[in-house]
């Protein structure tokens, strides 16, 4: 313990640690605020003058202006959501081709009859998509019948989209199965509260990325600073020098780690929410980011799953750069080593395609963060990475992976460190 104790005093009063945590709760406060910033809504006031509305405000004023289309998402509000954007097209000449993006409407009369019923419609046409091709009809093609039927259709849509990505064959058929199994527990009808967006879920994917990054750096120098001024031959010499250091070393390591995750993940889910409103986070993921996301969760659950999923990826990348510290014989090299391998899911996501991507990008210790190619996307998206004909949904591939790096690069980076010379 007085080992332990010993090497936590040593991390903490590191001047870049200290940096590094400021750090880490600055970016965390910033990230917070970015996703209530991109609200939007434009009304007309008493005097007929056009009023636009961001931020705090506008999320007020829609709250107030949703009306009936928040709660349970019946059918029946499918149905007059439908009528209703119907009833608003028909006042233009010829219909609206191209939607609201018609230059004949207005910002003021977009807000007023569509604004409020808007996703709802974009995810009827989400799921009424032609199987072959899986372009989505317009909103003006939609019906009544179409809204009675929604839930229905989800979950064909489902296996359409699958089959459409995969092909109809044996790795089709296992990827529907998995697909399915997960979808039967999500809850209909689907519930809307706003105001929730994707760029919710999108900004606490961003703020795990900087978080493990931040791990990351702290980690770079643990190990290999000592071994940059040879202290290390003069430790390994003392009765606890090697295996028990060590492991007491990597443990301060991801004590400290956890901490600033914990600190910084906990005040921007804090700062956010209530920004923009703790009502939303009971609105089903299946309408605020799509129709086929299979985990049965609300934003709220989505936003936790992608809080945990970020400290698994953030322990496998500390014990990975761990590991890396006490094979370098500098902290420049360590850093270096550390980073290529941290951007490395980022660069084969964009060079690679297929089912090696989807593996490539699955497997490396920080494969759960980055752009794109991230746990927040994957947990939302129909990926599967394949053995044979046997489906893996890449989410669960990402975490089985990092889990089983946490495990072997403890011993690795223990042994290591005993076995290492000069």
């Amino acid at each position: 313990m007085r080992v332990y104790q010993a090497e936590l005093k040593r991390i903490l009063k590191t001047r870049s640690v200290q940096i590094l945590f400021a750090a880490a709760v600055l970016i965390s406060a910033v990230l917070a605020y970015f996703p209530c910033t991109f609200a939007e809504y434009v009304y007309e006031d008493e005097a007929g003058q056009e009023v636009t509305l961001t931020g705090r405000k506008a999320i007020r004023m829609i709250q107030e202006r949703q009306g009936q289309y928040e709660g349970e998402i019946t059918e029946e509000k499918l149905a007059d959501a439908v009528r209703q954007y119907g009833e608003f097209a028909s006042r233009y000449e010829g219909g609206l081709p191209n939607g609201i993006y018609d230059e004949r409407v207005t910002a003021v009369d977009s807000y007023r009859y569509v604004f409020a019923i808007n996703r709802l419609l974009t995810r009827m046409q989400e799921v009424n998509a032609d199987p072959d091709t899986g372009i989505a009809p317009g909103m003006e093609a939609l019906t009544e019948e179409d809204a009675q039927n929604f839930y229905e259709q989800c979950r064909q849509h489902v296996k359409e989209l699958i089959y459409l990505e995969n092909g109809h064959g044996a790795k089709g058929d296992s990827a529907v199965a998995q697909a399915e199994m997960l979808y039967d527990k999500v809850q209909m009808p689907f519930s809307y509260y706003p105001y929730i967006s994707t760029n919710a879920i999108e900004y606490t994917g961003l703020c795990v990325l900087f978080l493990v990054l931040i791990g990351m750096i702290l980690m770079v120098p643990l190990f290999a600073s000592d071994r940059q001024t040879q202290a290390d031959q003069i430790i390994k010499c003392t009765k606890y020098g090697k295996r028990r250091l060590a492991s007491v070393r990597i443990l301060a390591g991801v004590t400290v780690a956890t901490v600033m995750y914990a600190a910084g993940i906990t005040l921007f889910l804090l700062v956010m929410n209530s920004l923009i409103g703790w009502e939303s986070l009971k609105s089903s993921v299946q309408i605020t980011v799509s129709a086929v996301v299979f985990l049965p969760v609300t934003v709220g659950g989505l936003e936790v799953i992608i809080a945990a999923a970020g400290y698994i990826t953030l322990l496998a990348t500390v014990c990975f750069t761990l590991f890396l510290s006490g094979q370098m014989k500098s902290v420049f090299a360590s850093a270096i080593t550390a980073f290529v391998f941290f951007l490395l899911p980022v660069v084969c996501y964009m060079i690679f395609d297929g089912n090696v991507r989807n593996w490539i990008c699955s497997i490396f210790p920080s494969g759960g963060t980055g752009l794109i190619n991230s746990f927040t996307y994957a947990v939302t998206d129909t990926k599967f990475a394949f053995i044979g004909d046997q489906a893996i949904w890449t989410p669960y591939l990402m975490m089985a992976a990092a889990l089983i790096e946490v495990i072997l690069f403890i011993p690795f980076t223990v042994t290591g460190w005993c076995r290492k010379r000069g």
